[in-house]
């Protein structure tokens, strides 16, 4: 990723908005936030534009641009109107709303209900159908966070393997009972990452579970925990003490 690429690229489409429809415009928001890249100039030319052609947008073009104005967490004005004609449009059944667009919108409706506290208009059933999407996605067990689970277990913590936050939806590593207080622990897999650094999914699951989990977060790097597969050691001993080091450390960040 080149910084001064994405901002040329920003300023040209900022300066070709005139031409842009609706899956353009949807399309560059969405890109900028799943890399995580803020432009600030760019969501704000662009999300005003898509409002005034609000008309053209079909459901995965709306649904796309207020996920990406939850990503870069913008002003809310940007999105309030997108949010009303999304809901008009579903309340009038002339949009059907996909599985994946759903998961987007519950993402986008925990950014605007609960990190602001603003009045979303959907409909319940539809904010049901935003919460069921997005919770039942299949969580697998990585190695990874077996591993770390385990770990934990030899520090001698309890831990409690629970699959999803339930206050947010996201799925989490663990839970572990740390001085009477439960922390919980998030590992970041490889897939979480472009170029060493968090997608824009990762970055807006970090931000909600801390904001709305209402309990500590203990993220688990995947390029942190292995770096000790890459070094020689003595033996396996020196690297399980090694990975149980780097999980006290993480645990009394917590307390700075």
């Amino acid at each position: 990723e080149s910084p001064d690429l994405f901002e040329v690229v920003a300023e040209r489409a900022i300066n070709k908005l005139g031409t842009f429809n609706a899956l353009d415009m949807s399309k560059t928001m969405w890109a900028y936030a799943t890399i995580g890249h803020e432009s600030p100039d760019l969501f704000e030319a662009v999300a005003e534009k898509a409002i005034a052609k609000l008309d053209t947008f079909n459901a995965q073009a709306m649904a796309d641009t207020v996920w990406a104005l939850a990503v870069m967490d913008t002003e809310l004005n940007l999105a309030t109107p997108i949010f009303s004609h999304l809901s008009a449009q579903y309340r009038s059944k002339k949009i059907v709303l996909p599985e994946k667009e759903l998961s987007q919108l519950h993402q986008a409706l925990l950014w605007f209900n609960i990190e602001h506290s603003e009045t979303c208009p959907f409909p319940k059933d539809l904010r049901k159908k935003c919460s069921l999407a997005f919770t039942s996605k299949e969580s697998t067990v990585s190695k990874l966070k077996k591993n770390v689970r385990k770990t934990f277990q030899s520090l001698g913590y309890d831990v409690n393997e629970e699959a999803v936050c339930h206050k947010t939806g996201y799925s989490i590593g663990a839970v572990i009972l740390d001085k009477s207080r439960e922390v919980v622990v998030v590992i970041d897999e490889p897939s979480d990452f472009i170029d060493h650094k968090p997608t824009g999914k990762t970055i807006l699951k970090h931000r909600q579970l801390r904001k709305i989990g209402n309990r500590p977060l203990l993220i688990v790097s995947h390029s942190e925990w292995e770096q000790d597969d890459d070094t020689q050691r003595i033996g396996k001993a020196d690297e399980n003490d090694s990975k149980k080091e780097y999980l006290q450390k993480l645990l009394a960040s917590l307390e700075t």
